[in-house]
């Protein structure tokens, strides 16, 4: 069997998107003839969003380095490393992980003879470790490019130029470059003069029930996960849903939007009043499985794309294909979210206007 350094700073067990992909990788590439020893960041119990099931079983066989953020030694030190080192050199920070995960892939290139590095991003500081250890190992590496900061607004104006830089000259050095995407990888590709490919996001079939729990009386609308004002937009929906009760298309206590991770304040910014008006029931986060169960008992799944951005295929998107519920994408962001609900037949998309989404709420209710 063929030997990866997967290299990732987010991983199970901490229940974060950026850490899904990663730790499906481990899950699976022994399966396809590649073993891997995954070097990240430690998440032990006592840390929020711990979720030891996040993407059940990961095989016995994969070694998993977990490496804590060493402490600082003084306030000097820390004001340092967090606050002037990422904007300087983002492959350096956070600083003191990096040297650490720096020694443990030198003491393992000693002990085991790897075939390849692979390396998921963001932070860019995994990058730069594949890059420093192909080099003194000889060995190709892939840049695996979740978000680009070369294609979508991530970060403050005056971040963004700096990390984009740092990104595109990591990736022209990968022997391959990947991302998530077919506008991502257009767009990647654009800024770096090189092929990309296309590797997307998925789901894990063991993470759901074979037989999905009952469905409700009552038609629910849910939408699982941290919402991010600033880019996505509940407001058309929460009008929908307003005026299909006031028209008597749908029956008082007919509909609700369940929701696990926004805030009542969240929702009352969309639209003023909406907690008061409209039949909608808040949760914490939960456990992935929870949440897979969540979704396999709803009757829609509520995507909130990213405005303005064409190539956002996030990790929610395929749980809520593999929940195998009816998806309401808000808006159509005519572009691989849209072609992707075309292609699977798995949902629809509506704009921003109102009365579109009450009539795609209605046709969703027959």
């Amino acid at each position: 069997m063929k030997r990866v350094l997967l290299i990732a700073f987010y991983f199970p067990p901490r229940n974060h998107i950026a850490g899904y992909r990663t730790g499906c990788f481990a899950k699976y590439l022994p399966e396809q003839g590649w073993l891997p020893t995954v070097i990240c960041e430690d998440w032990p119990a006592d840390r929020p969003n711990y979720d030891p099931e996040y993407v059940g079983n990961i095989p016995a066989e994969v070694e998993i380095i977990r490496l804590p953020q060493p402490p600082h030694k003084t306030p000097f030190q820390k004001f340092l490393l967090r606050k002037l080192l990422p904007y300087l050199s983002p492959p350096h920070a956070p600083y003191l992980w990096r040297q650490a995960a720096a020694k443990s892939i030198r003491d393992l290139a000693r002990k085991v003879r790897f075939d390849a590095i692979w390396a998921t991003s963001d932070p860019l500081v995994t990058l730069g470790l594949a890059q420093e250890a192909a080099a003194e190992m000889k060995l190709p590496w892939i840049a695996d490019i979740r978000d680009s900061f070369n294609v979508q607004p991530r970060g403050s104006w005056y971040k963004r130029p700096i990390w984009a830089y740092h990104e595109r000259r990591l990736c022209r050095q990968a022997q391959a470059i990947v991302t998530v995407s077919p506008h991502l990888a257009a767009g990647l590709s654009r800024a770096t003069g090189r092929p990309v490919e296309v590797i997307e996001n998925g789901f894990d079939p063991e993470l759901f029930a074979a037989a999905p729990p009952a469905q409700q009386d009552i038609f629910t609308i849910a939408y699982t996960g941290n919402l991010t004002l600033s880019v996505q937009n509940p407001r058309p929906v929460l009008q929908a849903m307003d005026l299909l009760l006031r028209r008597g298309v749908v029956p008082p206590g007919g509909i609700e939007l369940v929701c696990y991770g926004p805030t009542a304040e969240q929702i009352n910014a969309a639209l003023p009043g909406a907690m008061n008006s409209l039949p909608i029931r808040l949760h914490p986060l939960v456990p992935h499985r929870q949440i897979a169960a969540v979704q396999q008992a709803s009757s829609v799944l509520l995507l909130l794309t990213v405005t303005g951005q064409k190539g956002v295929l996030t990790g929610k998107l395929f749980d809520y294909l593999g929940a195998g519920r009816p998806i309401l994408a808000v808006p159509d962001d005519d572009g691989d979210v849209a072609s992707l609900l075309r292609h699977t037949g798995a949902g629809l998309t509506a704009n921003t206007r109102s009365e579109e989404h009450t009539s795609e709420l209605q046709s969703l209710t027959n």
